[in-house]
């Protein structure tokens, strides 16, 4: 069984990280060093607004923590994005 993808997700999570890091003024290159140096993580940032892989959770969260943005806020956003991608309860 292969790997779920759902490109329309991706392309939203893409374009709210894209949009965090451009609020900061800051490039994907000092954002990486920064959670480098901080966290002492490697984040591939280029990668992840590229929206071409899945990106992790674990890596969404941290990303999230650097920009200062819950988990939920962050969905929240993409949902507003890409009304289709909110779940009707």
């Amino acid at each position: 069984m292969g790997q779920v993808k759902n490109d329309k997700l991706l392309i939203a999570v893409k374009l709210v990280l894209k949009e965090l890091r451009l609020k900061t003024g800051l490039t994907q290159e000092q954002v990486s060093n920064d959670i480098k140096a901080n966290k002492n993580l490697s984040i591939h940032i280029a990668r992840n607004e590229s929206a071409n892989l899945n990106i992790t959770i674990s890596t969404l969260y941290e990303l999230c923590d650097y920009y200062q943005i819950s988990v939920s806020d962050f969905f929240t956003r993409v949902e507003e994005l890409d009304k289709e991608l909110k779940i009707k309860k």
